[in-house]
């Protein structure tokens, strides 16, 4: 029979209790880590733990690591951007359901102002988001690592967004032991603030072989995306992204298919907002707001919005809560779209 040792403060003895002479509420106070960090089985399994265990499903578990390598010029930064956005308010990003989370995006390769305004350009709201924009910190060396942490310290992220890796490293990319400088630290991040990591990167010179550089990148994440452009240069940007290791996936995912929107977001092929998808985001984003609110955000017509919010009445997910106004009131009815995971 399981049970915990526990001191008697007026004996002075130890003394063994069974699990089942205790409240279940009393266990997390009472189960310890043996040297540090070891549990015994029993206790392990009766710690109370998160019920959720992905921030994107099949892809990013919490407290783990996923790489997604693309060549230049294929929507990185925008793909990046959006993900961010999506956990921070915990939005399905293309399909895959994510859990809500405290974001970190960290870029290297935008200046400030260059930064804002793609920011601004998706006119949506990014709750939960912290962006940090450099050049030149650098996770393989102690200064830019301390600088890093302090970072994490402050803002205790749930996922960091590292947006390109090459640009992160002061040493060679394609030497193991250099590498190793950097995904050592973020391992030690992770440990010390339970945050997940989302790594972006470039393709290598074969596209076969996956993302450029050391070959300990890929053994080191749970999950690898590729991406790649479909369109041909001069047309709207389109691309296929398609996990290549997902170490928690119970099946095998298909490709997904996306395109660039006018409002530098990516949506799924195929998949085009409308008006009353449109009018639905901008409530759950604003809570209540006019009409005459919406046409001046370039939703739609008046009369368009109109019936968006008729039809969104008549399900439930919208109620009029004034002269003029209309709230949103939630869509429980039925879960996000899932991607095939």
């Amino acid at each position: 029979m399981g049970g915990l040792w526990i001191y008697d403060k007026e004996t002075g003895e130890n003394n063994k209790v069974s699990y089942e002479e205790l409240d279940a509420e009393q266990w997390p106070k009472l189960l310890r880590p043996v040297g540090g960090f070891c549990y015994d089985v029993e206790d392990f399994k009766r710690l109370e733990l998160s019920s959720v265990p992905y921030y994107m499903k099949g892809w990013l578990p919490q407290q783990g690591k996923a790489l997604l390598y693309a060549p230049a010029k294929s929507g990185k930064s925008f793909l990046s951007q959006q993900l961010a956005r999506c956990v921070g308010c915990g939005e399905p990003f293309l399909g895959v359901p994510t859990t809500t989370g405290k974001v970190l995006y960290t870029q290297y390769e935008l200046g400030e102002e260059v930064l804002q305004r793609r920011l601004r350009s998706t006119r949506k709201s990014y709750d939960n988001v912290y962006v940090g924009t450099t050049f030149s910190l650098k996770l393989d060396d102690k200064h830019g690592q301390d600088t890093f942490e302090r970072a994490l310290c402050a803002i205790q992220p749930n996922l960091v967004i590292i947006d390109p890796l090459y640009k992160a490293l002061r040493g060679d990319e394609n030497e193991a032991h250099d590498l190793m400088l950097v995904l050592d630290f973020l391992d030690s991040m992770i440990d010390t603030y339970k945050c997940s990591f989302f790594i972006i990167h470039h393709t290598g010179k074969d596209p076969s072989r996956g993302g450029r550089g050391s070959s300990v990148l890929e053994g080191w994440v749970d999950a690898s995306l590729e991406m790649k452009r479909t369109s041909p240069k001069g047309e709207r940007l389109k691309v296929k992204i398609t996990p290549k290791l997902l170490r928690h996936a119970e099946l095998p995912p298909d490709s997904i298919e996306a395109e660039l929107g006018d409002n530098m977001e990516f949506e799924l092929v195929g998949h085009r907002e409308t008006i009353t998808s449109k009018v639905e985001a901008y409530l759950r984003e604003h809570q209540a707001a006019s009409p005459a609110a919406m046409v001046r955000e370039g939703i739609g017509a008046r009369k368009s919005i109109y019936n968006a919010l008729e039809s969104l009445m008549e399900q439930g997910i919208v109620a009029q809560a004034e002269r003029g106004i209309y709230e949103y009131s939630g869509r429980n009815e039925r879960p996000p779209e899932q991607a095939s995971l």
